[in-house]
């Protein structure tokens, strides 16, 4: 890719093809992004919005997390309709990092002070004061809205059907609405990256991991921060309900965890009796086989560049930041190789 580019097209318009797409119309390029559904309608619309920020440096994600507290912090002034609740994260028992980077552990005593509701305070636990939180789906409109002020043009309703190419270059996508030319097609479109990439002979390891997102009611608030501990994982959503993460049961009976969820909450948290169940989701979320980000071009093939990771929620403002330099500038030395597409060669079937 080079500074000529005029035209880019986004495939997905969850919480990271939308920060794509914003950071590339606000260097005024042209952009247009392809949803299949509507916005946040994958994993980031039942995702937990956590921005973890606590990682050890041999983390396969290390880089972007160490940035994302200040690329979330450039982006809400930059869009004040984010919204971030920078409340901190306190986590105990096997959720407390292993090493402390930023934050401090705090005391029993301490802890009853950060959240009075909590019963039966652990002995310890670690409090990373620069943690926050977003809603996932709010976030990802803000950001196409933002986008679209810009001449972004977002199709909503389109699944791509194919690719169009140039002898060995892809110069578009096809719709059933029509063909779209461009000068590069961005995949940041999750798991359905993989049945995409087949069609072109790419075999590219994202596997679905699924999560589950229970929203429960409650009369008050009770938490002031996140909470991660060994029985629950909480934080409130904007309009003051409960919100729980949960990995997906070997059972799959979500309706039983639904219920194991909200007798933990109220054994844990006082001001929970007639916490009640509202609604519960499950998410999809794509996971790099080796566990590393997915970000760069496909080798042999050129205009096609793949985004994709997990915990994209936390990641999206820097991934967002650094993809637009790339696709913009045409590399982005920033960008370590173990991030590259090239390390699952031989790509090709």
């Amino acid at each position: 890719m080079s500074a000529t580019v005029k035209h880019m097209i986004v495939v997905g318009a969850g919480v990271i093809g939308a920060s794509i797409a914003y950071h590339l119309a606000r260097h005024g390029i042209k952009v247009t992004v392809i949803e299949q559904n509507h916005p946040a309608s994958g994993a980031t619309g039942s995702a937990f919005g956590w921005l973890h920020t606590t990682v050890c440096d041999d983390a396969p994600d290390a880089l972007l997390r160490h940035a994302s507290v200040d690329d979330w912090h450039r982006l809400e002034k930059e869009i004040p309709e984010l919204k971030v609740r920078w409340t901190g994260a306190l986590s105990y028992g096997a959720n407390a990092p292993e090493i402390q980077q930023g934050g401090q552990m705090l005391a029993r005593s301490e802890i009853s002070q950060l959240e009075p509701a909590m019963n039966a305070p652990p002995p310890r636990a670690h409090y990373a004061n620069r943690d926050g939180a977003v809603e996932p789906a709010d976030a990802t409109r803000a950001l196409l809205d933002k986008a679209c002020s810009l001449g972004a043009l977002l199709k909503t309703q389109t699944p791509v059907t194919g690719f169009i190419k140039e002898g060995a270059r892809i110069v578009g996508i096809t719709t059933p609405q029509g063909a779209l030319g461009a000068d590069c097609i961005v995949l940041a479109c999750g798991t359905v990256i993989p049945p995409l990439l087949s069609t072109l002979g790419v075999s590219l390891p994202i596997e679905a991991s699924p999560a589950i997102l229970l929203r429960y009611r409650v009369a008050a608030p009770v938490v002031n921060t996140l909470i991660s501990g060994d029985d629950l994982e909480v934080r409130h959503d904007r309009c003051g309900n409960l919100l729980a993460a949960e990995d997906y049961p070997v059972s799959g009976d979500i309706g039983a965890l639904a219920s194991e969820t909200l007798a933990a909450i109220k054994s844990r948290l006082r001001g929970t009796a007639s916490a009640s169940l509202l609604s519960q989701s499950v998410a999809q979320r794509p996971v790099p086989q080796d566990g590393r980000p997915v970000m760069g071009f496909i080798d042999d093939m050129p205009g096609i560049y793949v985004a994709a990771m997990h915990p994209g929620v936390t990641c999206a403002a820097t991934i967002g930041r650094m993809a637009s330099e790339e696709l913009a500038a045409g590399n982005n030395p920033d960008i370590p190789e173990s991030y590259r597409p090239a390390r699952f060669n031989p790509l090709r079937r």
